[in-house]
């Protein structure tokens, strides 16, 4: 492949076919004094790149590249986090860049930004309003996410994700998680306890621990010691709606392998619960679910295969106690926004939590008080005086 350098503001540019058209590609060398033996070195540079892309996927669309790349990276993900990349490819972008037929190797960082700008205004298909910026933001975590790939196996050489923009969210407001303050928690774990339920005991380590959901699942007996007083947490369950047996896996990240500390009276309910489930055992003989030794299971010993039936349990619980609606995640919620109201360290909350940084905590997490205090404005009225 030969190339020529061309002169445009001041800068060398490298000018060259390839795959039929021309390429105008930027050398990053300025055209002025004694420069052009940099540039042309830069040229060649950019040529052998250029010239080093896997040509077996040139003709490649943006969609059928997004399909290929599901299919290479399955194998790697959780169920989980792949089943969300596949409803986003199938859900969002295959609609919109389907129909433009656009080329991996010529999607623009504006054809993402003009994409983008589509989501925000009208890309929620229940509404047939607009998304919101988390929503919009995690698309483009998608889309570069697959670049990433694309540019690292030499499909193409840079990620066009990275230069795209997002517009303006000035109308979308970003809802709370919803919470419950210290009063309603423990309203939700006394009626639970009164009414025997049997996700009491996964309310009660959600609320006393802020586990995550899936440790909760994963949680075994041997993971409790008793005499140390301690609960470690070294795995995580899980899995997706297509596939119903959900696997064990190690935590969400590093720091997601902790130790956390138990009380004597979470221990004490923890120890009438397996006394529970061991006369729940001699009852049901063999029909009993014994492989794997969770501590939260249904009657039957049975591990959840989702958290579907948790979360009916729950929407009742919560209605039928008269308290307002609260997700499982926003129990972890819960459990920061209180902990930093009593004046607990944000670093204690996040090792608490297993974050990897407090930052997740405090932005995230912690909800704060946006009603000004009274002695805020006090301190104003005794410094600032008006004669």
């Amino acid at each position: 492949m030969v190339g020529s350098l061309v002169v445009k503001g001041n800068k060398y540019y490298a000018k060259f076919r390839i795959d039929g058209k021309q390429k105008l590609v930027a050398t990053g060398i300025d055209a002025k004094g004694n420069n052009k033996r940099k540039a042309q070195k830069a040229m060649q540079e950019i040529i052998e790149r250029y010239e080093s892309l896997n040509l077996a996927y040139e003709r490649i669309t943006f969609v059928g590249f997004l399909e290929l790349w599901l299919q290479r990276i399955r194998p790697i993900l959780k169920p989980a986090t792949w089943e969300s990349y596949e409803k986003t490819v199938k859900g969002k972008i295959k609609p919109y860049f389907e129909k433009k037929n656009i080329l991996l190797r010529e999607l623009k960082p504006n054809d993402l930004t003009d994409f983008f700008c589509y989501l925000a205004a009208s890309g929620n298909s229940h509404t047939k309003g607009g998304l919101c910026y988390k929503t919009v933001k995690n698309i483009r975590g998608v889309i570069s996410s697959a670049c990433v790939y694309a540019v690292q196996n030499q499909y193409i050489l840079e990620n066009p994700a990275t230069k795209s923009l997002l517009p303006s969210f000035a109308h979308s407001i970003q809802k709370d998680v919803p919470q419950y303050t210290s009063e309603e928690a423990s309203k939700l774990l006394s009626f639970a306890k009164e009414h025997e339920s049997h996700i009491y005991i996964f309310l009660l380590l959600a609320l006393f621990t802020g586990m995550r959901k899936g440790e909760l699942l994963a949680l075994t007996w041997d993971d409790i010691d008793y005499e140390k007083k301690m609960l470690r947490i070294n795995k995580s369950r899980t899995g997706c709606r297509t596939e119903v047996t959900m696997a064990v896996t190690t935590p969400k990240t590093l720091s997601s392998n902790r130790n956390i500390p138990l009380s004597d009276f979470v221990l004490a309910e923890l120890k009438e619960e397996q006394k529970r489930q061991k006369q729940q055992a001699a009852l049901f003989g063999n029909c009993y679910h014994k492989e794997q030794d969770f501590v939260i299971r249904n009657a039957l010993g049975e591990p959840y295969a989702n958290l579907s039936a948790i979360n009916r349990v729950l929407n009742r619980l919560e209605k039928n106690a008269g308290l307002p609606h609260c997700t499982i995640h926003g129990l972890r919620h819960s459990v920061a926004s209180i902990l930093d109201e009593n004046g607990v360290a944000l670093q204690d909350i996040s090792i608490l939590l297993g974050h990897e940084s407090v930052l997740t905590t405090e932005k995230i997490y912690i909800r704060r008080n946006r009603t000004a205090k009274a002695s805020t404005i006090n301190v104003l009225d005794r410094t600032v005086k008006v004669s």
